[in-house]
């Protein structure tokens, strides 16, 4: 059974950081998609999605699983190990805007 979150733009720009909880299934890997948007609800490309996972007893302590970015239509994916006692925290950055 699979899980979806979705966030709203609106939810992440008031927020900044948003936290949801949820159960996974007993599978030894995760499967992770999404989309990034910009904050007028268009798909971002080339945005950079950091991966780190934390310490549940300490979650100030993490380490870096890797970055991916986002492909022209937003949308990014990557597998990571399930480990138990660990959370996962997904950080977004839009990509850079060179001027000419």
């Amino acid at each position: 059974m699979s899980s979806k979150l979705c966030f709203t733009g609106c939810q992440l720009i008031c927020s900044e950081i948003v936290t949801a909880n949820l159960t996974l299934p007993c599978d030894s890997f995760l499967l992770i998609t999404g989309t990034v948007y910009s904050p007028d609800g268009i798909p971002l490309p080339n945005a950079a999605v950091e991966v780190r996972i934390l310490d549940a007893l300490n979650p100030s302590h993490f380490i870096r699983a890797g970055v991916t970015f986002s492909l022209s239509d937003g949308t990014f994916g990557f597998s990571l190990p399930k480990i138990q006692g660990r959370q996962y925290q997904l950080l977004a950055f839009s990509p850079l805007k060179v001027k000419a």
